[in-house]
């Protein structure tokens, strides 16, 4: 996957601005033990007379996603509760040590952004094959990112938590209006300034949804 711009000069696509940090969706790509599959099945092909259409099967929390509060309370909020400019704005790719499989704060280098993303080894990983042993946040780990103030954090693995661990991280991020992308793939983008615009599909009252995340070179 190559990064990629959109010159409005030229009117044509070069390699230089823009680093998609999206996992692509495919039928049949690997998902979170005890998610829902994805499917994607030809209803209609494009013929004279008709166009074509698709059906799309996929859970909430499939490849870059971010998740809500729903996600840990049944009674809590959707994505309604986060403006756009949330989604937008100044980010940070911070590069954790590859020997580290659970982040804690003495493991997050010094940041300047209010929206933090977390390189780690899951980038390299193979994505057509599920890790349960995928990098991950501490409980102590998010607590630091919580003192810098963010308004938004990202890793590049399926969840911010470990698997099979009680579920602290969720709990700091969300009941504090964090937005949590999770399944970010950051292997093209190496550690520093960014502008990051990071819109998920506008379905408000549901526990997580599928973003399309972009990276542009800070000026």
């Amino acid at each position: 996957m190559k990064p990629y711009s959109y010159s409005t000069q030229k009117g044509i696509l070069s390699a230089s601005m823009f680093i998609d940090i999206s996992r692509p969706i495919t039928s049949g790509m690997v998902v979170y033990p005890g998610n829902p599959g994805v499917k994607i099945n030809t209803v209609r092909s494009a013929s004279e007379g008709l166009t074509g259409l698709s059906e799309i099967t996929l859970g909430s929390h499939t490849g870059t996603h971010i998740d809500t509060l729903l996600h840990i309370d049944p009674s809590g909020s959707g994505t309604e509760v986060y403006p756009l400019d949330q989604y937008i704005g100044d980010a940070e790719v911070v590069e954790i040590a590859s020997g580290i499989t659970s982040i804690s704060a003495q493991d997050i280098p010094p940041t300047s952004s209010q929206r933090i993303l977390l390189k780690t080894k899951n980038s390299y990983t193979d994505i057509d094959v599920f890790d349960p042993d995928f990098v991950a946040l501490t409980e102590d780990g998010a607590k630091e990112l919580l003192r810098r103030n963010i308004v938004l954090v990202g890793i590049d693995g399926p969840s911010i938590k470990k698997k099979g661990v009680a579920d602290a991280v969720h709990e700091l991020f969300l009941r504090n209006n964090i937005v949590v992308v999770e399944g970010l793939l950051l292997a093209e983008a190496i550690s520093g300034q960014y502008t990051l615009m990071c819109l998920p599909l506008p379905i408000s009252t549901i526990d997580g949804v599928p973003v399309r995340a972009v990276l542009s070179y800070a000026n």
